[in-house]
């Protein structure tokens, strides 16, 4: 563990999470907070350019932002779905990780900025999720030039899109890469409970408070809020990361279960003392920076030009050593 992590947990375990545990319950407040946070924290780095667009959406256009960096290709793109409960979040406040995440791939990254709850609960996100993956086939990208990445509830949101594609046998796309995804809206799984203490940055109190305002009166075994519960078959490669010592660990190494099931080529790396999508904090956190080099050198191989063309492709396991636990 490095210097770096021991101190971010400090601070994460005594400062942020009592705050978000008192946090108040209006959106528009939790919003506002999580953006001065990103603003104040996350750097934005000079490799990378931006631009803004909108896409056709179920009920009026859906807002979205571009992060590109130089050279990047046409043909192959990700579309990042951020995290934030399914209460907050925008491109505002996630576009330093997607800009992390050209940077290692050299890819154009998609951030929409989905409706949210509780003004859009459940299935508005996921509409949203499946009308920005249709308007990029429709702009003439091949499906499996398309990565998709997510983190926490916006890993969820990448997998509940990948189950509405799998159940329709429509085109896929070509590799997702998920970090700390959400993936069952039940609760149900024991690390809510083993982790609950171990867990530095999400209050276990203010999770179920956030499924429920999310799903609306909705029920939680739906696999398109719950994609722990989905069908995959035909699912391309996915690498999920997530840490033993948080509550939505079980989330991920049952949700790569599940996706195991239906033949899926996945690869699950569960790290050790991080936080909840840890990732966020790359540029000065070593273990942010390792795990999204791992995140770009398997992007860049499953969306590959070349490598799509080969009747057969390496596993992500045979070209990088598995992470440090």
């Amino acid at each position: 563990m490095s210097i770096q992590l021991a101190l971010l947990n400090t601070y994460l375990r005594w400062i942020e999470k009592p705050l978000l545990a008192r946090a108040p319950d209006d959106p528009m407040r939790l919003r506002a907070g999580m953006k001065r946070t990103a603003d104040r924290v996350f750097r934005w780095p000079e490799t990378v350019r931006q631009h803004g667009d909108f896409v056709p959406g179920p009920y009026g256009s859906i807002e979205c932002v571009w992060i590109i960096p130089d050279g990047a290709p046409q043909d192959r793109m990700i579309i990042h779905f951020h995290g934030g409960a399914f209460l907050m979040g925008s491109p505002a406040t996630h576009r330093h990780l997607a800009a992390a995440l050209a940077e290692r791939t050299g890819l154009r990254v998609l951030l929409p900025h989905y409706r949210l709850a509780p003004e859009h609960p459940f299935p508005a996100a996921v509409e949203d999720a499946r009308a920005v993956w249709q308007a990029m086939l429709e702009k003439g990208l091949s499906p499996d030039r398309i990565g998709l990445t997510g983190d926490s509830a916006g890993g969820g949101l990448a997998l509940a899109l990948l189950h509405s594609l799998c159940i329709e046998d429509a085109p896929r796309p070509g590799a997702l890469a998920l970090m700390s995804p959400w993936t069952d809206m039940t609760l149900s799984n024991e690390s809510h409970h083993r982790n609950a203490l171990r867990e530095a940055m999400l209050p276990t109190s203010r999770i179920g408070q956030a499924r429920d305002i999310y799903m609306g009166g909705g029920p939680a075994d739906d696999p398109t809020a719950s994609p722990l519960f989905g069908t995959f078959r035909g699912a391309p490669p996915v690498l999920i990361h997530a840490s033993a010592a948080e509550v939505l660990e079980d989330d991920a190494r049952l949700m790569a279960a599940r996706l195991e099931r239906f033949g899926t080529d996945v690869t699950l790396e569960i790290w050790n003392r991080t936080p909840h999508c840890w990732h966020l904090f790359h540029g000065w956190l070593p273990e942010a920076d390792e795990a999204l080099d791992r995140i770009g050198s398997f992007l860049r191989h499953h969306l590959d030009a070349e490598a799509l063309e080969k009747a057969e492709r390496p596993r992500y396991e045979e070209l990088r050593p598995p992470a440090k636990a």
